[in-house]
């Protein structure tokens, strides 16, 4: 699992638009299962969900275990309630919001079903839990990834993978499974998909900023590494960039819902 340490500023300004891909269907979800409007998201970052919710009218409010991620979202919505709290332990009352949701965290938690258990807890019992989580082992953009790696002659990191006993399966089976270890009921999956298009600077910017595994990997490198890593970069998105300077890569993601008890 990366080090989100001290990246809020730099992840909201480039991969946090990979992640907002998922945000209209997770509020989805939550709006089709639940009549109530208090809204909590776990792992908010630089508060995504939490914006889009209040737009939609949601009285919403973020927690995250990163203290940069909240830094960073109290200073684009100073208006907006945003906390330090870390799964799997919230500390907060029973019964806290109508849904409670969690866009790409339970794939960055030591033990996924302890985290989703937590999540029930803090949500009303006719309530809901909407989480998300990248479908499928590898990231779609691995690829790029591993040129970079490759062309800077850099080793891989050993993959840090879970425990058998707290590991799942990355699909909707796997990822419904985890929700109903967690003592949810009710509970549905499905797999979600949109094109991600972004900006090949914008995103390399994350990467400085030290965002991700490549981003800590990056950060790691002397200054002659880290200019072969970028000139690889440029070269390959430049070779796939569209008329608009943009590379659009497909994801998908399981999302899954369930009720407390």
């Amino acid at each position: 699992m990366a080090d989100w340490s001290h990246v809020g500023d730099a992840y909201a300004a480039s991969f946090a638009a990979l992640c907002a891909g998922a945000v209209d269907a997770v509020l989805d979800e939550a709006e089709a299962r639940t009549d109530g409007r208090v809204l909590l998201d776990v792992g908010t970052g630089p508060g995504t969900v939490v914006i889009a919710a209040t737009e939609r009218n949601w009285d919403a409010a973020g927690v995250d275990a990163e203290e940069s991620m909240v830094a960073t979202a109290r200073r684009q919505r100073p208006d907006l309630p945003f906390f330090v709290r870390a799964l799997p332990h919230l500390g907060l009352e029973d019964d806290t919001a109508d849904a409670v949701t969690a866009n790409f965290v339970l794939n960055h938690v030591p033990d996924a079903r302890m985290s989703a258990r937590e999540l029930a807890r803090v949500a009303k019992p006719e309530g809901i839990v909407v989480a998300t989580v990248w479908h499928g082992v590898t990231s779609p953009l691995r690829p790029m990834w591993d040129a970079v790696l490759d062309a800077a002659a850099l080793d891989r990191p050993a993959e840090k993978t879970l425990p058998p006993d707290k590991d799942f399966a990355r699909d909707a089976d796997g990822v419904a499974g985890v929700l109903r270890d967690g003592g949810l009921s009710g509970v549905r999956a499905r797999v979600v998909s949109w094109d991600f298009a972004f900006e090949p600077e914008a995103l390399w910017a994350g990467v400085e900023g030290g965002v991700a595994t490549v981003g800590g990997i990056y950060r790691a490198q002397d200054a002659g590494t880290r200019a072969r890593m970028a000139d690889e970069y440029r070269r390959y998105t430049g070779e796939r960039a569209g008329a608009d300077g943009r590379v659009t890569v497909a994801h998908r993601a399981v999302l899954v819902s369930g009720r407390p008890g």
